[in-house]
């Protein structure tokens, strides 16, 4: 899947499952995902989006703080999920 195909996904997933309306959010994919000035996304709309990228994405994420440091805008989770896609593809 392309980058800007995986961009995509996850802003489905912010419209399905965290209720955000993306059209209307003045924002660009490097505004921070919990920035208040950003996507304003808090730890409960983490778990919905963590579900919904593992059943999108057919990925599993670890709870760590490897992990978590790619939550910072959808630029930073797209790469990130872009690379693991690669890694399961060449497993």
């Amino acid at each position: 899947m392309e980058l800007d195909q995986i961009k995509q996904e996850i802003k489905k997933i912010f419209e399905e499952r965290l209720n955000i309306n993306v059209a209307k959010f003045n924002v660009d994919d490097d505004a921070g995902l919990f920035a208040d000035d950003g996507w304003g996304i808090d730890s409960v709309d983490v778990i919905d989006l963590v579900l919904g990228i593992e059943k999108t994405f057919g990925i599993r994420l670890a709870q760590d703080a490897e992990v978590q440091k790619h939550f910072a805008s959808v630029n930073t989770l797209a790469a990130y999920l872009k690379t693991r896609q690669a890694e399961m593809s060449a497993a």
